[in-house]
This record gives structure tokens, sequence and C-alpha cells, in this order.
């Protein structure tokens, strides 16, 4: 019996990254720091503290100063998930996400195994 399988990859630059953190998470942010707004979002580097850190999100306060906050793999993943969500990129629920390092950020890689009709999208 043939088996379908369906293989996606969609690319994000860290100018999209940025997007993606600034659509979906920044109400969350400004829930916890209400005068925080998004200043930049950058590739996690050797000298990030978080081993796991994929990008850092920085913050900036109304007072000027700043907080960095990092995401991990699984965090990115659930961002750039949302934002395909929110901006109407149908991807089915039971595929697998992950992400991978691409040379201006990261790509989405979604699998999903059988196909048939999705049963639901994000």
């Amino acid at each position: 019996m043939l088996r379908v399988k369906e293989y996606r990859r969609i690319d994000f630059g860290t100018e999209m990254i940025a997007e993606a953190v600034r659509a979906t998470i920044a109400s969350l942010i400004r829930a916890e720091m209400p005068d925080a707004e998004l200043d930049s979002v950058r590739m996690a580097g050797p000298d990030d503290a978080a081993d796991e850190a994929v990008v850092v999100a920085r913050w900036r306060r109304a007072g000027g100063t700043f907080r960095d906050c990092s995401l991990d793999a699984e965090e990115l993943t659930a961002v750039l998930v949302g934002w395909c969500r929110l901006a109407g990129v149908p991807l089915p629920k039971a595929g697998e996400k992950a992400i991978e390092p691409a040379d201006d950020g990261v790509t989405l890689v979604i699998v999903q195994r059988e196909l048939g009709r999705p049963a639901r999208l994000h």
C-alpha cells in the first residue's frame, strides 16, 4: 500500500521571527510588563546564558531599561505556529512540527505522515 506524506518547510528570517513574536506574545509580555515594547529579536549565540536558547527577544520598558527574554526551540515553534494561524497559513494539527537552523533565522518543518482529509487545521 502506498502512503502519502506531506512535508513542508517555511523559512523565517530574523525580521519575520520578530514579527511573529510581536504578533503572538507581545500581549503576554505586556501583561507582565505593561510598558514594554519589542525592541529587537536576534539569534542566540554562544555568549547567551541559556544553553537551549534559539532566539533572544529584547523588550524596552518606558524608563529606557531593557529586558532580554530567550526562547527555546519548543517556545519558538509555538510562536511560529501561532503566527501561521494569525496569517491564515493552514497547518495540520496532527502534523509533527519542529524548527531547524537556517541562514538568516530558522525553518519551521511540518511533517504529516499519512495524508487523508485533515480532521482539523490550526
